[in-house]
Formats: C-alpha cells, sequence, structure tokens
C-alpha cells in the first residue's frame, strides 16, 4: 500500500512540474493575422494584389502587403498583442476591427476601393446644364 501512494505522489508531483512548462512554452508563440483584400462585397469577387495593409494590435502597427493572390500576413511577436485585444486591420479606406481570440487569426477585408471615382460637384454639375442650355438655345435659333 505504502508503494502505490508513493507512485501517486511521484506522478502528482510529476504532472505539477511539467504542466507549468507547458502553458509557458505555448505563452510564447507569436501571434499571426492575415488575411485577404477582395474588391468586392462578397468573398467570390477578384483579390487586390499589392495593396499596402495596416494591422494595429495594443498601439503597435505593423505593415504588410498582399501578394499577387491578395494575401497579407504579420507576425506580432510575443506578449505584443494579447488575447482579447482588439485588431484593426486597414486597406486603404476600408477597416476591419476584430477581437483576438487566438494566436492565429484571419481578418478579410472586403470592398476595397481599386481606384477613386471623381465626384461629380456642384460647378461641374452648374457648367453642364449651362453647357446643355446653351446648345439648345443654338439649335433653336438656327431654325
Amino acid at each position: 500500500m505504502n508503494a502505490t501512494k508513493l507512485f501517486v505522489f511521484v506522478i502528482a508531483a510529476l504532472a505539477l512540474l511539467v504542466l507549468p512548462v507547458a502553458f509557458a512554452v505555448d505563452a510564447v508563440k507569436p501571434t499571426v493575422i492575415d488575411g485577404f483584400v477582395f474588391s468586392g462585397s462578397s468573398f467570390s469577387t477578384p483579390p487586390v494584389a499589392g495593396v499596402n495593409v495596416d494591422v494595429t494590435c495594443e498601439d503597435q502597427t505593423l505593415p504588410a502587403t498582399t501578394n499577387s493572390n491578395g494575401y497579407f500576413k504579420v507576425d506580432f511577436d510575443a506578449g505584443d498583442c494579447s488575447l482579447g485585444e482588439n485588431v484593426t486591420v486597414c486597406a486603404g479606406e476600408n477597416c476591419q476591427i476584430e477581437q483576438l481570440l487566438a494566436t492565429n487569426a484571419r481578418i478579410n477585408i472586403k470592398e476595397f476601393k481599386l481606384f477613386n471615382v471623381p465626384e461629380f460637384g456642384t460647378i461641374a454639375a452648374s457648367l453642364a446644364v449651362a453647357g446643355a442650355g446653351a446648345g439648345y438655345l443654338a439649335l433653336r435659333r438656327r431654325k
């Protein structure tokens, strides 16, 4: 009976020594944030290559550039981006905010604007209406 108690005690002591080491090894893993940048509103739209992406976690920002498949990846050092923190991924004006629930997270950006569409402002609209009116009057006077 004494040998059994001693055996259980040794196993329990070893478990108490090994478990903290296992958790400590897990804690030093870097945090990986990756994802894709898409040009449309769904994941079936084409990905965008060559986009500059900024990933921010705990006031630290890491830059990345998408590859030919629209994929980006950043690695935060261990302790630089803790679980439960908000991660912000921005590609141009589009930003996505997610809470970090694991040391690996995928955050995709949709509706990336490929180019700026010029606005048809008030001055341009006024000039267009004035030009159309002048053209109409010129055609009416010809008759």
